[in-house]
This record gives C-alpha cells, sequence and structure tokens, in this order.
C-alpha cells in the first residue's frame, strides 16, 4: 500500500473558510490601483493573453479581462477555483493548476503572480519549476510580473505575536524566522473548536529572483518597491515588484 502522501500547507490553508476570514480586511482600493498601475506601465496590446498565477478566486483576473485581455486564472485551491468559475466569460476561464507544472508554451503576452504568491515551497528546485513553467508560458518579449513583499524589511520589523478577532472568532498569530522561512502559525478558536495552521514563505531576496530568471530566459527589467511603482530600496520599501521579459 502506497502512503499518502501529506498535504502541504497551502493546499489545507487556502482552502480554508478561515483564511478568507481572517483577511477580509486587506485593503482592495489599494490592490486595485496597482492592477490599474501595472497595466498603465506595461502598456499591452488589447485582447492580450494573460495568464494569472495564483489567482484565488479570481478578484484579480477579472479586472484584467474587463481591459479586455483573454485571461486565465489557475490556482491549486479546489475551492478557490471552483467560486472563480461562476464569473467565466468570453475573455476569462479558470482552471486548477499547479504553478510548478508547465501550462500552456510559447503563448501568453504577459503573466503576473501578485500579493506574495510565490516562495511557499520546501526547496530551490520547486522554485526553479515554477520559474521555469511560468517562462514557458510566455512568448518571446511576453512579461512576468511577480509581486512579493521585501523580506529584509519584513524580518527586521517581525511582530511575534497578536491577537485578531473575526465575527466573535479568535486569530492568534505567532510569527517567526525559521531557517530563512518567515513562518505565521495561526491558532483559531471558533466556540468551542479549535483549528491550527500555519503559513510558510521563503525569505527570498532579490538575488534570488535574479538567480531564477537567468536560469530560464528572463530577463529584469524593472523593480518597484510599492503599489504606487516608486523604486526599490532594499532596506525601506514595503514590496519588491519585479518585472521581467522572456528573452
Amino acid at each position: 500500500m502506497v502512503p499518502q502522501q501529506k498535504q502541504e500547507w497551502f493546499e489545507t490553508w487556502f482552502d480554508s473558510p478561515y483564511y478568507h476570514l481572517l483577511y477580509q480586511n486587506r485593503n482592495e482600493n489599494e490592490a486595485d490601483q496597482f492592477v490599474e498601475s501595472l497595466l498603465s506601465h506595461l502598456k499591452l496590446a488589447t485582447e492580450s493573453n494573460v495568464l494569472d498565477v495564483a489567482c484565488g478566486t479570481g478578484r484579480y483576473s477579472q479586472s484584467f479581462a474587463a481591459h479586455d485581455f483573454y485571461v486565465l486564472g489557475i490556482d491549486l485551491s479546489k475551492k478557490n477555483i471552483l467560486q472563480a468559475s461562476c464569473n467565466e466569460s468570453e475573455h476569462l476561464t479558470f482552471f486548477r493548476h499547479d504553478m510548478r507544472e508547465s501550462f500552456y508554451v510559447n503563448y501568453f503576452d504577459a503573466a503576473f503572480n501578485l500579493f506574495t504568491s510565490f516562495g511557499y515551497f520546501n526547496n530551490e528546485k520547486d522554485n526553479l519549476k515554477a520559474i521555469r513553467a511560468l517562462s514557458n508560458s510566455l512568448k518571446i518579449g511576453g512579461k512576468l510580473v511577480i509581486d512579493f513583499f521585501n523580506s529584509k524589511k519584513v524580518i527586521a520589523e517581525i511582530i511575534q505575536e497578536q491577537q485578531v478577532f473575526r465575527e466573535g472568532i479568535q486569530f492568534t498569530i505567532k510569527k517567526f524566522l525559521e531557517e530563512n522561512v518567515i513562518v505565521k502559525k495561526i491558532l483559531i478558536i471558533d466556540g468551542e473548536k479549535e483549528f491550527e495552521f500555519e503559513e510558510r514563505v521563503q525569505a527570498l531576496q532579490l538575488q534570488d529572483f535574479e538567480r531564477y530568471f537567468t536560469a530560464n530566459n528572463l530577463q529584469v527589467k524593472n523593480i518597484f518597491g510599492d503599489y504606487q511603482l516608486h523604486s526599490f530600496d532594499p532596506l525601506k520599501s514595503e514590496r519588491m515588484i519585479l518585472i521581467a521579459e522572456k528573452i
């Protein structure tokens, strides 16, 4: 009998209703403005083919589609894709898919991986597989956008423990650095029920992404430090937004 493989943390946490409850107060207006700023900067042609990688429930895929692009959103979460699929249209399609595996080849004009949806894996091999798959999906000259947190700033300002209450549910969040992985343990008390989840994101630096890109025919064109697309400062910037081109 083949032993059942243990699920990775993101396969369970992102399928949990508590994930969406905990993060319901994210600044969506700022996120929408970020997408608008990105598209203004990239100047993609009308009816470009766009890939939204780790698309979640498809909110930003819908935003891309509203600009008359043909958008394909992929995510590993079955529940997210089921929800996203309710909004499919002529310009918008969703599939459940692992970003580490190739999906279409030399097809997309742009691929987006937004809001720290990378660095979830346990090793460099999987990071490289994911970047290789993204590069393979792009046409020559296609653009890859990766929006990642600025690890140096996150580590410098880490809050070790905090409590958050959402709709009568208590979330106790413990955050720490473990072998270059930023770990967030989340204890949930919902009445008499208790649950525990965690997030594990590699503390990747600019040089890590540059190494992945160089190995996969991608060249960095721009590095921004926030959602207003200001220049990246390794010590002060909130984000590390990379725009690369397939060569």
